[in-house]
């Protein structure tokens, strides 16, 4: 029983962490961008009047959003056995 109570917390983790990186990037598109930008080089900074930029961190969070629930439905599939 407590193997499988650490494989389900595991998979509760994963659906956490994707979660709320997508709600960070929908909702805090400024601060991500420049997250990104500050830790990898992989996106330019964003200031607050690129609305072209936050819109494309938004989708990206809208994307991950949907990779979170897809990553629950094929869990919840998985445990009942479908």
């Amino acid at each position: 029983m407590t193997r499988l109570l650490g494989i389900v917390f595991i998979y509760v983790l994963m659906f956490l962490a994707w979660t709320g990186a997508g709600i960070f990037l929908l909702f805090a598109p400024v601060r991500a961008g420049n997250l990104i930008h500050e830790s990898f080089g992989l996106f330019p900074e964003v200031r607050r009047a690129d609305r072209g930029k936050k819109l494309i961190l938004q989708l990206a969070g809208l994307g991950v959003l949907a990779f979170a629930a897809r990553f629950a439905l094929r869990i919840a599939q998985l445990a009942s056995g479908r």
